[in-house]
C-alpha cells in the first residue's frame, strides 16, 4: 500500500503541468508517515537512535521540498514552510543557508526590507543564529542605506542578542541604550527625515521612558530630542501630541503654547490637525486671552471649506456655551447665513443647553423666534415638543401649534407622528379634537402609511 501511495504521488509529478498542491500532498503524506513512524518507536522504546529509514524518509522530505521549490521558486509560503520542517527537524544546516537561497530565488523583493526581517524571525527560532541575523541586519545598511527601515531595524538589532531583559543589571541596559542612542543618531545623519526621527522617538519612549517613568532626566532628554526634530521640521503630528504629553508629566504646561505655535504653523492644512489644536488651546485656555482664541477660531475656518469644518464650528460652540452663554444667541444670529449642516446641530445643542438652564419663558422665546426667522430642523420642532410636554401643566396651544408645524413637514409618511399627537389630545382631556385629527391624518398619509395608521389607531 506505501508503494502504491508513492506511485500515485510520482505520478502525479510527472505529469505536463505539474501543480503546486501535488507537491503539497506528496510532502504532507511523507511528513505524516515519519510522524507515525516516531510515534511507533516512542511506545517501543526505540526513539534514542536513529535508523538508516528515518534518515532515508527525512531525505526524501528534503528532496520533495527542493523539487517543489525549483518549479515554484518565488513562492514565500513554500519556502517558510520547509524552514519550519527543518526546524521541527533541527536541520540548522538548511536553516543557515535558507536567506541567501531565498533571495536568489526572490529577485524582484531583494529590496524588500520587511521580506529580509522575516528571517530574524525565523532564526530567532534556532539556537547559535546570531551570526546568520546579524549578516541579515548588515546587509540592509549595505543595500538599503538610504531607508530609514534600515536604520531603525539595524540600531535596535542589540536587543536581540538579550532576550532576557529583564534579568540584566541596570548598567547593561544603560549601555545597550545608549549604543541603540548611537546608532539611530548615526541613521539621521544619514537619513535625516521625519520618518528617521518618528522610529528614533517611538523607540526612545517605548523603551527608555516608559519603562522607568519616574526617570524625570530621561523625560529631559526626550524633551531635548523632540525640540530638535521640531527645529528641523521633521516632527511628526503624533510625535507633537506625545511631546505635550511629556510636557504634562513633567509639571511644563506652561510650556505648552510655545508647542502649541509650532505645531500649527507646521499642520494648518486638515481637519484633524485644527481641531487637536483648538481642543488644547481650550484645555489651557486660562493661558490664553479669549481674543486670542477667538482669532484661531477664525484662522481655522478660513482655511478649511464649510463642508468639513463642521467640528470646528461646533466645538467654537461648545466653547461659547462653557465661557459666555449670554453671546450664543447672537453667535447663532450671525452663523444664519451658514449651511444648514453646520447651524441646525448648533440649534438643537443650545435648545438643549437652555431648556436646563433657563425657564419656559425663554425657552419658547429662543425657538419661537427662531420658527419664525429660519428654516429650522424636524428634530428641533421634537426636541420643542418633548421640553413642552415636560412642563406642568403643559401649555396645549404651544404643544398644538407644534404639532400641526411639525406634521405639516412630515405628516404624509409618519403614521407614528400622527398616533403621538391624538394620545396626546386624550391626554389633555380634547376629546373632541380627535376626530378632526383621525380624518386629516387619513387624508394627508399615502400609500402604506396610512393603513399603518389605520392599524395603530384601531390598538388605541
Amino acid at each position: 500500500a506505501l508503494v502504491k501511495k508513492r506511485t500515485h504521488f510520482e505520478y502525479q509529478l510527472q505529469r505536463r503541468v505539474v501543480r503546486k498542491i501535488d507537491f503539497i500532498r506528496y510532502i504532507k503524506h511523507e511528513i505524516n508517515l515519519e510522524a507515525e513512524r516516531n510515534s511507533r518507536k516512542h511506545k517501543l522504546g526505540l526513539y534514542k537512535k536513529k535508523t538508516t529509514i528515518d534518515f532515508a524518509i527525512i531525505n526524501r522530505i528534503h528532496r520533495l521540498f527542493q523539487r517543489a521549490l525549483r518549479k515554484f521558486r518565488s513562492d514565500t509560503k513554500l519556502w517558510l514552510d520547509y524552514i519550519a520542517f527543518s526546524k521541527d527537524i533541527q536541520s540548522n544546516k538548511v536553516v543557515g543557508k535558507a536567506f541567501s537561497r531565498m533571495l536568489q530565488a526572490h529577485p524582484y523583493r531583494a529590496d524588500d526590507i520587511e521580506f529580509r526581517m522575516s528571517f530574524v524571525a525565523l532564526y530567532k527560532l534556532f539556537e547559535s543564529t546570531k551570526r546568520y541575523r546579524d549578516a541579515i541586519y548588515d546587509s540592509l545598511l549595505v543595500d538599503f542605506p538610504d531607508k530609514e527601515a534600515s536604520w531603525h531595524f539595524f540600531a535596535e538589532k542589540e536587543y536581540d542578542n538579550y532576550p532576557n531583559w529583564n534579568t540584566l543589571a541596570g548598567h547593561e541596559k544603560e549601555d545597550i541604550i545608549e549604543h541603540v542612542k548611537i546608532q539611530y543618531e548615526e541613521g539621521l545623519k544619514r537619513v535625516e527625515t521625519g520618518q528617521m526621527w518618528d522610529y528614533y522617538l517611538s523607540w526612545y519612549y517605548e523603551r527608555v521612558v516608559l519603562p522607568s517613568p519616574e526617570c524625570l532626566s530621561k523625560l529631559e532628554v526626550m524633551l531635548g530630542l523632540f525640540e530638535t526634530a521640531a527645529a528641523a521640521k521633521k516632527l511628526s503630528e503624533d510625535k507633537y501630541a506625545l511631546w505635550i504629553k511629556v510636557l504634562q508629566q513633567l509639571g511644563k504646561d506652561c510650556t505648552v503654547p510655545s508647542v502649541l505655535d509650532k505645531y500649527i504653523s507646521e499642520y494648518n492644512c486638515r481637519l484633524q490637525s485644527w481641531k487637536f489644536y483648538l481642543t488644547m488651546l481650550l484645555t489651557y485656555k486660562e493661558l490664553y486671552e479669549e481674543s486670542y482664541i477667538a482669532n484661531e477660531f477664525k484662522k481655522a475656518l478660513k482655511c478649511l471649506s464649510d463642508e468639513v469644518s463642521i467640528s470646528i464650528w461646533q466645538l467654537q460652540f461648545e466653547w461659547y456655551l462653557a465661557t459666555k452663554p449670554k453671546l450664543v444667541q447672537k453667535l447663532l444670529e450671525k452663523f444664519s447665513n451658514l449651511s444648514p449642516e453646520i447651524v441646525k446641530p448648533m440649534q438643537e445643542r443650545y435648545l438643549e443647553w437652555i431648556a436646563l438652564n433657563k425657564n419656559i419663558k425663554r425657552i419658547r422665546k429662543f425657538y419661537t423666534d427662531l420658527i419664525a426667522n429660519s428654516l429650522v430642523s424636524s428634530e428641533f420642532l421634537y426636541q420643542c415638543i418633548d421640553i413642552e410636554e415636560q412642563q406642568t401643566p403643559p401649555d396645549v396651544n404651544e404643544l398644538r401649534k407644534l404639532y400641526e408645524l411639525v406634521l405639516s413637514r412630515n405628516g404624509q409618511s409618519s403614521a407614528e407622528l400622527w398616533i403621538k399627537y391624538i394620545k396626546a389630545e386624550k391626554a389633555w382631556g380634547q376629546s373632541t379634537n380627535i376626530n378632526t385629527i383621525y380624518w386629516k391624518a387619513l387624508k394627508t398619509l399615502i400609500g402604506d402609511d396610512n393603513q399603518h395608521f389605520v392599524k395603530l389607531y384601531a390598538l388605541l
